[in-house]
């Protein structure tokens, strides 16, 4: 069973409360992070409007977690086609059949 417990975060003058079981050092950076985060884009768009500004914070997230997903699906491709490549190399001239590696 986790092992959860509150902890509390005010952003813009307003508390936030949520339940976690992460540890707390992981949990504090990434409070410090957004609340940093809101509070610079407070001051660029000249408003307090922490909802709006958290949706932003939100869409920039799934959009660099979609990026990074694409990089890391590219990235195992390439690394499979010179494996892949690598493996046919050492097989020329053998008589056991070529193989091929898939990831991901």
């Amino acid at each position: 069973m986790k092992n959860y417990r509150s902890i509390e975060v005010k952003i813009l003058g307003k508390d936030y409360k949520y339940k976690v079981d992460e540890p707390e050092d992981v949990i504090n950076e990434i409070l410090e992070n957004i609340k940093s985060e809101v509070e610079t884009y407070a001051k660029k768009i000249g408003g307090e409007e922490v909802d709006y500004i958290f949706l932003l914070l939100l869409l920039n997230e799934r959009l660099n977690s979609i990026r990074t997903k694409q990089e890391i699906k590219h990235m195992v491709d390439k690394f499979s086609d010179m494996l892949n490549t690598a493996l046919k190399s050492n097989e020329e001239g053998s008589d056991d059949q070529s193989k091929s590696i898939q990831w991901g």
